[in-house]
């Protein structure tokens, strides 16, 4: 929620106000089946706004989504096909191709820290206050069109009431009408919040449990699995590693990719048991047969590259290094997309956040150049040369390098240069 509906306005009851939505919040929410997500405002320039394939991925999950006002009437009206809901004039606008773009509803506002008090007059705001007066007899039909053009013509993050009446010329009176218009009834996007809620307040009241709830869900989304690997991995970014925890399930398995002395051998674990998924053989088959099976030569060279040994891995076979450096996750392009058993170890949720807390990155400290951080986990994984130093990352499920030392920017690097002086000793 932001500037659509100020925190006076807000209705109290069964709602939880959030900040306005951006790319990755739902799954932040970790949200489960028959929950409700109602969307209203949202970022979309300074940050990257809420996706389609994200509200796909928790509609799947049988999570009721729905949408009105503002950014969220757009992603209904995008998505009504396929299971989000809309709600009120904003939505109906959108759907009769009346409102095309972000820009039509969109404004400035304050920081959330602020109370998100709105700066600007959206678009949506000003054409339905002209039908609203022009209907009423309040404007003539020309000084109508003549405010739409002043209002077309202004930047969202320029269109202020000042700025509004300073373009408006002779047609000011008409445009100071407007306006206090707006004051007196509020404008489209906050009506359409506010009917919104009371209606999902009603809905819900009227619900006896949760059976309805999982219909409604299971109708809404069809069945329909709308998986994509980025989808994946955004989830897995923002899922908390336990409820209610600031840390992420990916940052708490970079920070046991990147530290825990024997994490290749959980790695090899992991990819044994997912190959072996994959490919409908049974536990405890060796890396040779799990990698015919899925249509590799399993007698591997001992000095192809792939299969050179590194300190962590002296002791494998060729066809083991092969396999845990190889493996990825269908259709290709990630090797985790959740926290497995195998990372933890018998580590709980609970003791690696605590753990990661304490090896974060100070709050405001400059940031690390990468050629540093690649410095560091060559010294912390005892690798010397730069092909050593890929094949490393690689036997700890990352992609690669760089990957790599991206997650690692995240964590304090005095710390781990720390730990770096302990493994050596």
């Amino acid at each position: 929620m932001g500037p659509t509906l100020a925190a006076a306005e807000r209705p109290g009851g069964s709602f939880t106000y959030l900040p306005p939505i951006r790319h990755g919040d739902l799954f932040a929410l970790d949200p489960r089946p028959g929950d409700q997500v109602l969307v209203i405002d949202g970022v979309y320039q300074h940050f990257a706004p809420i996706r389609h394939k994200e509200i796909l991925a928790v509609l799947a999950l049988g999570v009721r989504v729905a949408g009105t006002a503002s950014l969220g009437a757009l992603r209904a009206a995008e998505l009504a096909g396929f299971g989000m809901r809309g709600l009120g004039h904003v939505y109906t606008a959108a759907r009769c191709g009346e409102l095309v773009a972000d820009a039509d509803v969109g404004v400035l506002h304050a920081a959330d820290g602020d109370g998100g008090r709105r700066l600007t007059v959206a678009t949506v705001a000003v054409r339905h206050a002209v039908a609203e007066l022009t209907a009423a007899g309040g404007l003539s039909a020309a000084e109508g069109e003549q405010i739409r053009r002043v209002a077309d013509s202004l930047h969202f993050t320029e269109r202020s009431e000042r700025a509004l009446l300073h373009h408006a010329g002779p047609a000011r009176p008409a445009m100071r009408r407007l306006l206090d218009h707006l004051a007196a009834h509020g404008d489209v996007k906050t009506q359409d919040a506010r009917a919104a809620l009371r209606l999902l307040e009603a809905e819900f009241a009227a619900e006896t449990g949760a059976e309805p709830a999982a219909q409604w869900a299971a109708g809404a989304s069809a069945g329909a699995v709308w998986g994509s690997s980025y989808g994946a991995e955004w989830a897995f970014e923002r899922r908390p590693v336990r409820g209610g925890s600031a840390i992420g399930s990916r940052h708490a398995l970079a920070c046991l990719q990147l530290f825990e002395a024997d994490f290749p051998e959980r790695h090899l674990a992991y990819a044994r048991r997912m190959a072996a998924d994959a490919v409908g053989l049974p536990g405890g088959v060796g890396s040779g047969a799990l990698l015919g099976a899925a249509g590799f030569a399993p007698a591997t060279r001992p000095d192809a590259r792939l299969a050179r040994p590194t300190a962590a891995t002296a002791h494998w076979s060729a066809e083991d290094r092969l396999l845990a450096r190889t493996f990825r996750l269908r259709p290709g392009r990630l090797v985790y997309a959740d926290l497995p058993p195998e990372a933890l170890a018998g580590t709980g949720a609970a003791e690696l956040e605590q753990w990661c807390l304490r090896l974060a990155a100070p709050a405001g400290g400059p940031p690390v150049p990468p050629v540093n951080w690649h410095a560091l986990l060559r010294r912390l994984w005892g690798v010397r040369r730069p092909h050593e130093y890929r094949l490393a990352a690689l036997e700890r499920g990352f992609r690669d390098e760089a990957e790599a030392a991206r997650l690692a920017a995240s964590f304090n690097p005095a710390l781990v240069a720390l730990l770096t002086e302990r493994a050596a000793a």
